[in-house]
């Protein structure tokens, strides 16, 4: 039985604006168990979801930087990217609006730390804890300095160490050293440990550490990371992955 989950990267990021309300709702239809989203604060203390320091790419073209500019500006520009029409005019979400989006659900949240004053992962996390959401959350930052402050914060914080390239020999036994809760690397790097007979997903369940990989939109390398059993694939397409998932269950019934 593969027991692999899934996260929509940014929401159902390659069928609506990316970290957009329209998109996690859209996740939540297609049956994701949960997604995978940014978070930075505006010049004026507001959790927004958004991936870039600036707003340039998903308002085709405004030049603002997220931390220099207060909320209520951000609300007057549309973070409709490359949709168009499709989708109207799409608001930047704040944290609190997607907590109360997933409340509800029994599904959970990824949330990737970006950047934001000293106070900004107190704030993040009181948010969380006021929406009585601990248990749903991870937090996982290429900072692993941020992960490791979210932990003296709340010492029962899930966490997750993202990286891209090669960490170290055993990076397994890194997050083990450093009390964090999961390994997010880029799906290469279970590529790369395969190649050289090197079981990753083994080698860190066997440490107590978590596999999440991202961001896999391929089928065949979807299929791959479920096979090899890592704990959660991070895709674009939720759906296709969910899909695949369930024909291999169904090929071992």
């Amino acid at each position: 039985m593969i027991n692999t989950k899934v996260w929509a990267h940014r929401g159902a990021s390659a069928y609506a604006p990316e970290n957009s309300l329209e998109a996690f709702e859209l996740a939540i239809q297609m049956g994701a168990h949960g997604i995978e989203l940014d978070i930075y604060e505006t010049a004026d203390s507001k959790l927004v979801i958004h991936h870039d320091n600036d707003i340039k790419r998903m308002t085709n073209g405004v030049e603002a930087k997220i931390q220099e500019t207060d909320f209520d500006t951000l609300r007057t520009y549309n973070f409709n990217g490359k949709w168009g029409d499709k989708y109207g005019f799409v608001k930047i979400p704040t944290l609190h609006e997607v907590l109360d989006l997933f409340r509800p659900t029994d599904k959970n949240i990824n949330i990737e730390l970006k950047e934001g004053s000293t106070q900004y992962l107190h704030a993040i996390y009181n948010a969380v804890k006021e929406f009585g959401m601990e248990e749903q959350v991870l937090y996982s930052s290429f900072d692993h300095t941020k992960l490791a402050r979210m932990k003296a914060i709340h010492p029962n914080a899930k966490t997750g160490a993202l990286y891209s390239e090669p960490l170290i020999y055993q990076p397994w036994n890194y997050a083990k050293m450093a009390d964090f809760t999961a390994l997010h690397p880029s799906y290469n790097q279970l590529y790369r440990f395969q190649e050289q007979g090197i079981d990753f997903v083994k080698e860190a369940h066997d440490a107590g550490i978590a596999v999440n990989p991202w961001t896999a939109n391929k089928e065949g390398i979807m299929r791959r990371l479920a096979i090899w059993g890592v704990d959660y694939i991070i895709t674009d397409y939720p759906d296709v992955a969910l899909r695949i998932i369930k024909e291999l269950n169904e090929a071992k019934a």
